[in-house]
């Protein structure tokens, strides 16, 4: 909805009681877009009693309070048992074993149980294997696009990844994903704003179909867990033995639900938000390392998570509303991240709007558990989704849950628009060696004598794709007849410089193209002769992660110089690849020794910078924020000697190097091709 039709809803002159805008929120019109509902809510007040007698809360400054303040509290055992009757009944059973009901001092406790068993840095780790599940599943929905003409994006991507992640994760076993995202779903209608007995039901079938389906991971564990899984170790330690079995089983389960709801919400809202505002989703495709500011504010804008209930823990006030102690207090986090207080023209999506406090991740220290997953997730989806999928446009309008407290959606068909898909766009796979796929990956800019050649896919770490290697080829090939230029300086956009070749599209063409394979294993081969055979001088600026081919990429220049922050892995080996890297091994045995290079070989340790410049792996190394002024400097002493000298020179040196293929494609090519699966590097 555009924010002239927001204004005019929230402005009518029509008077709306907290029942009326009740029933608007649980209609169809509400659910498909309760933004207008909520800013009725926020005309009658910061915070408006409802019929239950809790409160609707609205403003930013008044749910960051809720949510953060030791006066209002995660509804617990204790409340409940204060204010509701009947039976116990599963589902809430459940939810009180987690982190979401637990409150001081015992959640502190169940939450550093929590990140033992999945703690921050691992799931910031995940990127990589995120990148590998996003390619499958749009693999999987380019499928579905051209064989019926729409595809179910929830089905086939929003809802079936967050699954995929967690399982892959925690080792579940991916078979089961369908039964998760189901028990997933069901679940999450114990935290919904006022649940009627058919939600509880379904939520009760969930909880015990989660007791018993543990239960047989638990009988079986040597089946059915990998020894050498996150959940197995977690398992083992000293944090899981601290707890009862029915807390290890929720903790698990709750890490499920929560690394479900709110990312399903956000990748599926998120999409249907840049569909509706095709000028930002253009601003995003060619502002791709822009992605995780744009996140934000896809977060802040479709808040996957539209509430979050608390009570109060003694009498207190929320504005200046009087608030008696037991009292529901629902933080409309929807409401609360278009706050005109907080935030300029709320609502209006910006994806370059600069980060601000919202509260989509919840606040204190109850913050999400699955808000770094959900993160990553979207960033590493959407730039990939419209560089894969131009001119998507919607082919049906969107089914909502019917849960008031996590917006989700069931159902997403997509189509083509062949009126706004640019010309000869057929997909990833559709040779991505073209001229404008290549330039954005490989961007060349001079300074006079010197050419600086840039590796631009900094969301990916600078994987050398298909494109990203016929772009390189054609800078290095075609410099070597430039004068003007005397010295090449190859860098890397981003945190890193490079971290190898792209597994996993390597992988998928293994299954789709297997003579492609070959293709561009025999380009990176060509890659590294072009630079070699460049007769100007190359210095490689590298910084942050300098990983496989990404060392390659680097020894194959005369000069290399370091950030004393970057580190050294040649991984190969704890991939489950060989080493291919024939003339690269070579070079880097004249100039290192043949022990360092096979200890780097075998064990893939990494090496960190200074232990880089002992080895003489790299020939200088300085600050990270000093390193392009070094570079530029030296290459421009460089630059300064005679050309006919330099390239006479390197003529000689590389003579006298063996004469090895700097790639054994057929080597790497079969590793994908005998069905070895390979890791990407992480």
């Amino acid at each position: 909805m555009n924010a002239e039709h927001a204004q005019s809803d929230s402005s009518s002159d029509k008077p709306w009681s907290p029942v009326q805008l009740l029933h608007e929120l649980v209609s169809d019109k509400g659910r498909c877009d309760p933004f207008p509902v909520y800013e009725r809510f926020r005309a009658l007040g910061p915070a408006v009693k409802v019929p239950w007698g809790g409160f609707l809360v609205t403003s930013n400054m008044l749910c960051r309070e809720v949510l953060t303040s030791k006066d209002w509290l995660n509804v617990d055992p204790r409340w409940r048992s204060a204010h509701t009757s009947g039976s116990a009944r599963a589902g809430v059973d459940f939810v009180e074993n987690t982190v979401l009901a637990a409150n001081a001092p015992e959640h502190a406790s169940l939450r550093k149980s929590f990140d033992g068993f999945l703690p921050t840095r691992m799931a910031q780790g995940a990127r990589p294997m995120i990148t590998d599940l996003v390619h499958q599943g749009l693999d999987a929905f380019q499928a579905r696009l051209a064989a019926e003409g729409t595809a179910d994006f929830a089905e086939l991507m929003s809802s079936w990844l967050p699954t995929a992640v967690v399982c892959s994760l925690l080792g579940l076993p991916r078979t089961d994903e369908a039964m998760l995202r189901q028990m997933s779903h069901d679940m999450a209608y114990v935290l919904d704003l006022s649940p009627d007995a058919h939600k509880l039901r379904r939520a009760d079938c969930a909880a015990l179909m989660w007791e018993a389906y543990w239960r047989y991971l638990r009988t079986e564990p040597r089946s059915r867990l990998p020894e050498d899984g996150v959940l197995a170790r977690w398992l083992d330690s000293g944090d899981a033995a601290d707890l009862d079995e029915r807390r290890v089983s929720a903790m698990v389960g709750v890490t499920i639900v929560g690394g479900h709801e709110t990312t399903a919400g956000l990748l599926s809202n998120g999409l249907v938000a840049l569909l509706h505002h095709p000028e930002q989703a253009a601003w995003l495709r060619a502002h791709p390392d822009c992605a995780p500011a744009a996140v934000e504010e896809l977060l802040r804008f479709v808040s996957p998570a539209q509430l979050i209930t608390r009570y109060a823990a003694c009498d207190t006030e929320l504005g200046d509303e009087p608030v008696k102690a037991g009292q529901l207090a629902h933080a409309v986090l929807a409401a609360a991240n278009r706050d005109p207080e907080v935030f300029a023209d709320p609502a209006q999506l910006d994806l370059s709007r600069k980060p601000g406090r919202h509260l989509a991740m919840g606040a204190g220290a109850h913050y999400c558990v699955g808000a770094t997953l959900a993160r990553l997730e979207a960033e590493v989806l959407f730039p990939l989704l419209l560089e894969r999928c131009p001119g998507l446009a919607l082919a049906g309008a969107p089914v909502y849950s019917d849960n008031l407290a996590y917006r989700g959606v069931l159902s997403m068909p997509l189509r083509v628009d062949s009126a706004v898909a640019p010309a000869g766009a057929s997909g990833h796979l559709a040779r991505l060696a073209d001229a404008a796929t290549t330039d954005e990956r490989v961007v060349s800019s001079t300074d006079g004598p010197v050419l600086t050649v840039t590796l631009n896919r900094p969301d990916s770490g600078n994987r050398l794709d298909a494109a990203m290697l016929a772009g390189l080829y054609r800078v290095f090939d075609g410099v070597a007849s430039r004068s003007d230029i005397r010295v090449v300086v190859l860098a890397g956009a981003g945190t890193t410089f490079g971290v190898g070749i792209d597994i996993a599209e390597l992988k998928r063409l293994a299954k789709s193209d297997p003579a492609r394979i070959r293709e561009i294993t025999e380009q990176a081969d060509r890659v590294c002769s072009a630079i070699r055979a460049t007769p100007q001088i190359t210095i490689a600026r590298v910084h942050g992660h300098v990983v496989g081919a990404g060392i390659a990429l680097a020894a194959c220049c005369d000069l290399r110089i370091a950030a004393d922050t970057a580190s050294f892995r040649l991984p190969e080996m704890t991939m489950g690849m060989p080493m291919a890297w024939g003339g690269v091994l070579s070079r880097l045995i004249a100039e290192m020794g043949t022990a360092r290079v096979r200890e780097m070989v075998l064990f893939g340790d990494r090496v960190d910078a200074a232990t880089a410049r002992r080895y003489g792996l790299v020939h200088q190394i300085t600050g990270e924020d000093e390193l392009e002024r070094t570079s530029q400097k030296r290459a421009r002493r460089l630059s300064r000697k005679n050309a006919a000298a330099i390239a006479t020179t390197k003529k000689l040196l590389n003579a006298l190097e063996p004469s090895y293929s700097n790639v054994d494609a057929e080597v790497l090519a079969a590793a994908f091709l005998s069905g070895q699966s390979p890791r990407q590097a992480r």
